[in-house]
């Protein structure tokens, strides 16, 4: 028994159908791992018999599941080459859709093109309608039960159809035998009629499928609407004519314009592996304005011819009436439409249409990066004031001097047992005011106290002083991690208001609109900046960007720059940086000719576009990506400490060397004196006493 449907069936499906659209000829696409590639050769000798024109190409493929794109645009440009409208594509569902995505950005998927895909698997949840929309492309499906309505694939609707197949057909062998004679289940499957998943469940005496249905489907919009049947009976019937009005814009459908633009970064680009896959047209461009005119391009149903203008300017009118530049072609008729973000201009609108606009522009204060200021020697003190350290100092003198008050008067201390014969006589300093001063110095810095009080009034004054020590540690701490972590920034600015006011100087592009502005301003701060740039207009006011820039990077100024500089300085100029908000903001939009009929289309798309949010999704995606520069300077390596951090630290470790050396040597040499002091005081004793010779011998050793 063989549920799948046989080469010869699918084969004649494809000839009744492309026959009854009238078809005489196509260009067929298929690979040969496709489950459709079985069918192909009866396919083609049908075709054939009929003198149909049919050229038959292999899809270029690196493997089972992944096309060569590079050759697969080659083919495809062929296809656009021969002017050939009908397509039929024998290929699994993986391939569809690269065939298809290809195909869009090729504009063959538009009303003049009709697409026949022969995978079953196609109308079942593979393709995505939704991303061909509003292209007007017409695409033909076959589906094996439609009426069914969800996207099982047709592997899954196979094996739910054989366990019915095995259900019914013991269900009515056990019903007229009583299930005692088993080998009965073949003859009684091949009379099993029923309405399943992949259509209607027939076989034949031989156990094919027989009398095989399925539904005939065409896109309208995102949804799929059937149009026909098929069956191996009846062959093709179509019961509704595909109607193509509501895809096709009535002024711009079918059109093709001829659009102009720039190569400016982010709008027109070329992509970085343009070389390394050999792209060629439009297809090596992408950006921000690439990604709207597509989308439009799908929309309103056009395609459009791409010519890239090297050193292009929007254009300036001349002494006799005509303009210069991309606006010059658009004043003269010569393009549809100028694919750049231009300012929108009052003086502009003799001469062009603006669209809504499709973006705000604005400028920048753009400087050299600054860089972390050089931590204080002495930056671990910086937690707590000078004052605060001044009182610390005084406290812990204070508690050193009570202490050894308390142990001289309290009978209960060191200094008064000692004198009682309690302790030892020499534990009787253990609270003098040197080893005072060292157990409160001790327990501030968490050594712990050498020598514990005694009494009970030397036990509330160290638990008081231990107490102060745990609040100030705490303290000191918490501040003290803040103070290491935080990054200090040399001098910068962040708005005219403080770049009027600093030391800096600042400059900007001779031509830019926002200097004929700051040198008129009479409010403050453009007023100053205006002034500034007059006063000094030779040095500040230059005429091209790099050399601003290279201002801006070596010397103490700021430069006053278009956004435009701002996508530079994320992918070239990493010594430098913008600063601040946006400011002097103008629309941006794309120019048409005066009175364009396309004008009142592409606005309406560019209102729809920003009320579903692809606009804000273009910004997002185009403005707002991080550039080399951002990567490099990442900020996840701010609260690292470098070396400068505990710099000082260090350098009071070597003072407290130094100071140690000093003190052993002033400790020995105090030793020396006391010990030759004590000899001779020894030895003068000795004389008077009477000592032998040898005794004095060794009292002078």
């Amino acid at each position: 028994m063989n549920l799948y449907p046989e080469p010869i069936d699918l084969s004649k499906m494809v000839i009744d159908t492309v026959q009854k659209y009238r078809w005489t000829s196509a260009f067929v696409l298929y690979d040969k791992y496709a489950d459709s590639y079985r069918t192909l050769e009866q396919f083609l000798n049908w075709a054939a018999d009929r003198d149909w024109l049919l050229r038959v190409k292999e899809i270029p493929l690196l493997s089972s599941s992944e096309v060569d794109r590079r050759e697969l645009g080659s083919l495809l440009r062929q296809i656009m080459m021969s002017r050939e409208v009908h397509v039929i594509l024998m290929t699994n569902s993986d391939i569809i859709v690269t065939v298809l995505e290809r195909a869009v950005h090729m504009q063959m998927l538009s009303y003049q093109y009709h697409w026949v895909i022969t995978s079953l698997n196609g109308p079942l949840g593979t393709v995505p309608l939704e991303d061909y929309e509003f292209s007007g492309a017409r695409m033909t499906f076959f589906h094996p039960n439609f009426k069914l309505g969800d996207d099982t694939r047709l592997f899954e609707r196979f094996v739910i159809d054989a366990v019915l197949t095995v259900v019914n057909t013991a269900a009515d062998m056990v019903e007229d035998t009583g299930g005692d004679d088993q080998c009965l289940l073949h003859a009684y499957a091949t009379k099993v009629e029923f309405e399943g998943y992949s259509g209607t469940v027939a076989f034949d005496k031989e156990g094919i499928r027989d009398s095989l249905q399925m539904d005939l489907l065409e896109n309208k919009g995102r949804e799929l609407e059937k149009v026909g049947t098929w069956s191996s009976l009846s062959g093709t019937n179509l019961t509704s004519t595909f109607n193509t009005s509501f895809l096709t814009n009535p002024v711009l459908g079918g059109k093709k314009l001829k659009i102009i633009t720039k190569e400016r970064h982010p709008y027109v680009q070329v992509k970085k592996n343009a070389d390394a896959f050999e792209l060629e047209g439009e297809e090596r461009y992408e950006g921000y304005l690439m990604d709207l005119i597509r989308k439009m391009a799908l929309h309103l149903n056009f395609t459009y011819s791409l010519e890239i203008w090297e050193d292009a300017h929007v254009g300036e009118k001349q002494p006799d009436g005509s303009w210069d530049g991309m606006i010059g072609e658009l004043f003269n008729y010569r393009v549809d439409v100028v694919l750049d973000a231009v300012s929108t201009r009052s003086f502009r609108l003799e001469a062009v249409d603006f669209t809504e606009p499709i973006e705000m522009s604005g400028y920048y204060l753009i400087m050299k990066r600054p860089s972390k200021a050089i931590p204080g020697i002495f930056q671990f003190l910086a937690p707590f004031s000078t004052a605060v350290w001044m009182v610390i100092g005084g406290a812990c003198l204070l508690v050193a001097i009570l202490s050894t008050v308390i142990s001289y008067l309290d009978p209960y201390e060191w200094h008064q047992l000692a004198k009682r014969g309690e302790v030892k006589p020499e534990e009787g300093g253990n609270w003098d005011f040197l080893n005072s001063m060292w157990s409160a110095w001790g327990a501030f810095v968490g050594g712990g106290a050498e020598y514990l009080p005694c009494s009970y009034a030397g036990r509330v004054l160290s638990s008081t002083w231990w107490f102060v020590i745990l609040v100030v540690i705490a303290s000191y701490t918490a501040n003290l991690a803040a103070f290491l972590t935080q990054t200090r920034l040399e001098e910068t600015v962040s708005s005219l208001e403080e770049l009027a006011s600093s030391k800096f100087n600042y400059g900007a592009l001779a031509r830019n609109t926002i200097v004929q502005f700051l040198q008129t301003a009479t409010d403050e701060p453009y007023k100053t900046v205006g002034n500034h740039l007059k006063k000094n207009k030779d040095e500040v006011l230059l005429s091209t960007r790099d050399e601003l820039l290279d201002k801006a990077e070596w010397e103490k100024f700021v430069f006053i720059a278009d956004a435009e500089n701002a996508f530079i300085v994320k992918e070239q100029r990493c010594n430098l940086i913008t600063v601040g908000e946006k400011f002097f903001l103008s629309p941006l939009a794309m120019m048409l000719p005066r009175g364009s009929p396309y004008t009142k289309e592409f606005n309406r798309l560019i209102l729809e576009f920003r009320e579903n949010g692809f606009m804000d999704i273009l910004h997002n995606r185009w403005f707002r990506a991080r550039g080399k520069c951002d990567s490099r300077f990442s900020t996840t390596d701010q609260s690292v400490l470098g070396l400068e951090s505990f710099a000082g630290l260090f350098y009071f470790m070597l003072m407290g060397i130094a100071l140690t050396m000093l003190v052993m040597a002033a400790e020995k040499v105090w030793f020396m004196r006391q010990d030759k002091e004590k000899k001779k005081s020894n030895l003068e004793l000795a004389d008077r006493g009477g000592a032998k010779d040898g005794e004095l011998d060794a009292l002078r050793a």
